[in-house]
């Protein structure tokens, strides 16, 4: 048997079948790219909605108002991570579909029980929640509204991982864009009739909108609840318990971190920084959303495809990523140079502030872009552990801001943004390390046969 030499990722592009002619013969012919692009040219419209209307909403509701919401934004996004115990991500796991329908139904029911419990909490413990969230009594009634948001947003993540497993993606751009086109609709027409909670409504009917749309692609594509049992159900629960076991913690922890920051500055600032902030967050995060999340969809179902049938994985991860990448230094570049005038003239003059402050964001979230379109290869690599484990350092490293509450606001930002580029340093570095690992063993077992 001949040596194995270990798998160099600097060698990539010397590699046979990996010259440039290849390589774009390889984008047009890519299933890959096919699908990412159907879901992406979806979600591109669906989010073009709430980004054209966000000038005009900016203009009528406050800061205070969007400050409000980012704070049940981001209570909403830390919680409906472990509303389900993550089995919605075994979803496209299994061969047979009568498994993954169980897994559908297994997660429903623990999201269910697990939206109803918090109800009850808040319910007893309002006073309390609203004190520790620095939450004014005015904005109370974004915090009964969390259950609801939770049970809504995890319903769906059920059926849209239902529908990645068939490969359904027009479907899916579909129910992005009626997402979106509801939410929109009800935002704007609360403006007009002056409701102040018509951001938080406009989401909630948004969310409904969405499922109700999942719920029809999901039984055309048969997602038939007939074929649920509780035999069924038990054996999925045992057989996929690696997921709760050690995902739902690091999951809850990896959430805490990217949505804390919003938190933790209406508690040690004020509803108006949070706003700013806010803001910012949104069209920084505009890759993440039209992009980020359909590549990840896709490259999972994909990537667990080729892990299944033991198929390299190098040359769709280095297409997606020469695409990825050259996305991040667009997006760097224009916030660096045009940042605060961008903001001033889509949102007005008082909108300026959140433009400084993406000048310091962008590059942590030009990183978070570029490592959540990867993220799917933990999953398909069964590498959980290996996520679990950089998920408990990144949270343990954003809770450290607690530490440097009483710094100036803009000092608090460069800090936030030092911990979050180091954070995904390290986990570019472990998903190297996972593929590199998967594709030696690839090489030495065809060398072996």
């Amino acid at each position: 048997m001949k040596p194995v030499k270990w798998f160099n990722i600097s060698g990539l592009f010397d590699q046979p079948g990996l010259n440039m002619e290849t390589i774009v013969q390889a984008l047009r012919r890519s299933e890959l790219l096919r699908n990412a692009s159907i879901l992406i040219s979806g979600t591109a419209l669906a989010q073009l909605i709430p980004i054209l209307l966000r000038p005009i909403l900016r203009r009528y509701y406050s800061p205070e108002i969007f400050g409000a919401y980012s704070v049940y934004f981001s209570i909403v996004g830390i919680l409906a991570i472990v509303a389900s115990f993550k089995y919605d991500l075994a979803i496209i796991l299994p061969k047979k579909d009568k498994d993954a329908i169980n897994i559908v139904f297994l997660s429903l029911i623990i999201n269910f029980f697990f939206s109803l419990i918090l109800a009850l909490v808040i319910l007893i413990w309002k006073s309390k929640l609203l004190n520790f969230f620095n939450i004014s009594n005015e904005y109370a009634y974004y915090l009964y509204f969390v259950p609801l948001g939770i049970f809504l947003y995890n319903l769906y993540s059920g059926l849209n991982n239902w529908l990645t497993r068939k490969k359904k993606f027009f479907a899916l751009s579909l129910n992005k864009f009626v997402r979106r086109g509801s939410e929109g609709l009800f935002q704007i027409l609360f403006k007009y009739f002056k409701v102040p909670q018509g951001i938080i409504f406009g989401d909630l009917i948004g969310h409904i909108a969405n499922i109700l749309s999942g719920f029809y692609q999901g039984r055309k594509s048969g997602l038939k609840y007939s074929k649920v049992s509780l035999a069924k159900l038990r054996y999925v629960t045992i057989k996929y318990s690696d997921f709760p076991k050690y995902n739902v913690i690091p999951s809850f922890m990896s959430a805490c971190s990217f949505l804390l920051p919003a938190i933790l500055l209406n508690k040690f600032y004020s509803a108006e920084y949070t706003g700013y902030y806010d803001l910012s967050r949104l069209l920084l995060t505009i890759p993440l959303a039209l992009i980020s999340t359909s590549l990840t969809n896709v490259l999972l179902q994909s990537l667990t495809e080729k892990y299944n049938k033991g198929k390299s994985l190098l040359k769709e991860l280095m297409l997606v990523f020469s695409i990825v990448f050259s996305i991040c230094v667009l997006e760097i570049i224009v916030v660096e140079f045009f940042g605060i005038w961008l903001f001033k003239f889509l949102f007005g003059e008082s909108w300026g502030f959140s433009g400084e402050i993406s000048q310091y964001l962008v590059w942590a979230y030009a990183l978070n872009f570029l490592v959540t379109s990867f993220s799917a290869i933990f999953i398909s690599l069964n590498k959980i552990k290996m996520l679990s484990l950089w998920q408990v350092f990144y949270f343990i490293s954003i809770l450290s801001l607690t530490l440097f509450r009483n710094t100036d606001f803009m000092q608090f930002i460069k800090i936030y943004v030092v911990i979050e580029v180091t954070c995904y340093i390290v986990m570019i570095s472990l998903m190297i390390i996972a593929v590199a690992k998967y594709e030696s063993k690839l090489t030495l077992n065809y060398s072996e046969s």
